[in-house]
This record gives C-alpha cells, sequence and structure tokens, in this order.
C-alpha cells in the first residue's frame, strides 16, 4: 500500500460583497449627496444678520423637497424625513 501527500498553497478569495454591505453604501452615498445638495442650495453666501430659526430651516428643506415630489418621490421622502428629524432636535 503506498500513500501520497500533497501540500498545497491556499490563497485567499476576494469577499463578493453583501447585499446588506452594498445597500449600507447605497444609503451612505445618498446621505452625502443630500447634505451636498442642502449645503449648495441653502448655503449663505454671507452670513445673514438675522439667523433661521429651526422651523424656518425645515420649511426650506420642505419647499425644495417638494421641487422633487414628481419626479423622485422617494428622494422627496428622504428629504422630507430629514426636516423632520431636524425640526424634532433628533439630528
Amino acid at each position: 500500500m503506498s500513500s501520497t501527500t500533497l501540500n498545497a498553497l491556499s490563497l485567499p478569495q476576494k469577499q463578493q460583497p453583501t447585499v446588506g454591505a452594498s445597500v449600507h453604501a447605497l444609503l451612505v452615498a445618498g446621505r452625502d449627496l443630500v447634505s451636498a445638495i442642502w449645503f449648495t442650495a441653502f448655503a449663505p453666501a454671507a452670513v445673514s444678520a438675522e439667523a433661521k430659526t429651526v422651523f424656518q430651516e425645515a420649511e426650506e428643506l420642505r419647499a425644495f423637497a417638494s421641487t422633487f415630489q414628481r419626479t423622485d418621490p422617494g428622494f422627496a421622502s428622504d428629504l422630507f424625513a430629514a426636516a423632520d428629524r431636524h425640526e424634532s432636535g433628533a439630528v
């Protein structure tokens, strides 16, 4: 009887991203996009003499969100939710 021994090198395989990781990456990218849009749309060119209230800021975001209601209702919903969170102080 004979035996054979095989020594093999096992290289690590590149792991495929999971669906959850992909969704998380999309959510993070979406959050960054919303932040960039918010800053671009509502950043003051110069510091105003009168500071806006939280309610006024939330209303401005809601007005901005309403412009997307017909073309991208999911994005508009996200903006409305962000305005609600901002107004409630849960930021």
